[in-house]
């Protein structure tokens, strides 16, 4: 699979947009507001890599408890599939746990996404080509 983009939880997006910036990266894209999820999230890019700045919305931002535990830091690889279903199946007999159901995403064209998680791997997105 070809990795798609990395996340990168931050507390204020305004302020590591910036920090992004000064470090070389562009924006991509707009901001997107992510509802159903309790995001705010904005894409940037530097060179071939893509970084999805997410900032939570609200204590109920599934992203809330990482910025608690370790402040901003990177948390998820995306990586691409022609097969979101069947993708998903081959990772959880490799271990893997769904952690967020299958949902449209907003900021990346409402291609479907899902969460997963597996203990020495950590969370990982996919995401359909």
């Amino acid at each position: 699979m070809k990795v798609h983009h990395i996340g990168y939880v931050v507390e204020d997006l305004d302020k590591a947009l910036q920090e992004f910036i000064a470090l070389g990266y562009e924006v991509d894209g707009e901001k997107c507001h992510d509802d159903q999820r309790n995001i705010l999230i904005q894409f940037i890019k530097n060179g071939s890599y893509l970084v999805e700045l997410v900032c939570p919305l609200n204590d109920n931002s599934p992203v809330k408890n990482i910025l608690k535990k370790v402040g901003s830091t990177p948390y998820h690889f995306c990586y691409e599939t022609a097969n979101l279903l069947e993708k998903t199946e081959q990772l959880k007999k490799l271990g893997y746990l769904v952690i967020a159901e299958a949902l449209a995403a907003p900021a990346i064209g409402n291609k479907r996404v899902v969460f997963l998680f597996k203990n020495n791997m950590g969370i990982i997105e996919l995401v359909e080509e």
